[in-house]
């Protein structure tokens, strides 16, 4: 039975038929040799900004700065959906 095997490699499509065809190996991108410490604390990363941190705060996306913008103020009309747990 034939078939038809397609590959996605550098963004071209490879298309190899045949009933014999068989893969061996893929490799997809660089091997990570090391990995670096990372931020352990949120006022680390550099699209937040702490600097009004206070108790009960939370993170709100701030599109003008390009930034999530720690605070206790709401929009007004703002709905918190928590999820399902």
């Amino acid at each position: 039975m034939p078939y038809e095997l397609v590959f996605l490699v550098s963004h071209k499509s490879v298309a190899v038929s045949g009933s014999t065809t068989q893969v061996k190996k893929v490799v997809v991108g660089t091997p990570v040799r090391r990995v670096s410490g990372a931020s352990s604390a949120v006022e680390d990363l550099s699209n937040v900004d702490t600097t009004i941190l206070l108790d009960g705060s939370v993170l709100v996306y701030n599109e003008n700065r390009n930034k999530w913008v720690a605070t206790k103020d709401l929009a007004e009309g703002t709905t918190l959906n928590g999820g399902s747990f």
